[in-house]
């Protein structure tokens, strides 16, 4: 499988491919042993880079070229200095295991290839998001972590072909990521940037629920009855909302 854009996507980045302004561009380091090897041609086949490059020359039309460089030995993250995107092969690897060990097929129907790349998309567009609040100097009331998690839920649901489930599968990464943890929070946890990992499933859960309450209902089973019915009404609104803010500042597409 590899990744396809929307169709209203795909006709507004044909009409914009004559003024693209190769505002993404990709940098691959040597990678360093035979895994690596295998990570570098999924990420190459999957189809994600050619997305994102599409979101560089219309959705995030930035001033300054972005380079998105994989095999760093850091991130992810997003380097202001060197205006750069650093995903370490070891993430892919990383992410593709917590899919293989959770019998992600075997529930879902879906290989721990694919859950691995999904997670890739919706983290390459999170700090694509950090990137673009940078270049375009967009104020962000709030955590920035918690802004940039919702652009890339809302960029993949709106923007790619069956983007929705793949963003639940990045949700899903966040709850993997929480397993072996402790019970109790150690106190630089709840002084750091990111809300912790079980918030950031919900969220993304509540997000993709928002989009399309009838497609998604049983999503939010896992809330309780007692709070599902507020919680359901909540996500629908906050998706309309933190999706039009978004709009507000990203570059224009005509879906019609």
């Amino acid at each position: 499988m590899k990744y396809t854009f929307s169709t209203c996507f795909f006709a507004a980045l044909l009409s914009a491919s004559s003024l693209a302004q190769n505002n993404i561009a990709l940098n691959y380091l040597t990678p360093l042993n035979d895994e690596e090897k295998t990570i570098k041609s999924l990420l190459i086949d999957s189809g994600v880079n050619e997305l994102v490059v599409g979101f560089g020359d219309t959705l995030f039309p930035f001033k300054n070229t972005l380079t998105i460089e994989y095999g760093s030995d850091d991130g992810p993250l997003f380097d202001p200095e060197t205006n750069k995107v650093q995903m370490p092969y070891s993430f892919v690897t990383e992410a593709h295991h917590h899919f293989a060990k959770n019998d992600y097929q075997k529930k879902y129907g879906k290989k721990p290839e694919l859950g691995a790349i999904d997670t890739v998309l919706h983290t390459l567009i999170h700090e694509l998001g950090h990137a673009y609040i940078a270049d375009q100097q967009i104020p962000v009331l709030g955590k920035e972590e918690d802004a940039v998690d919702n652009l890339a839920a809302i960029i993949m649901i709106e923007y790619v072909e069956n983007g929705a489930d793949a963003a639940i599968s990045a949700a899903d990464m966040f709850d993997f990521e929480t397993q072996g943890q402790p019970d109790k929070y150690q106190l630089v946890e709840y002084a750091g940037e990111h809300s912790f990992n079980l918030q950031r499933y919900f969220q993304t859960l509540c997000l993709v629920y928002g989009s399309d309450p009838e497609k998604f209902a049983g999503l939010l089973d896992e809330v309780g009855k007692e709070y599902r019915e507020e919680r359901e009404s909540f996500c629908e609104y906050q998706y309309n909302t933190t999706r039009d803010n978004w709009h507000t500042y990203l570059g224009q597409i005509d879906k019609e």
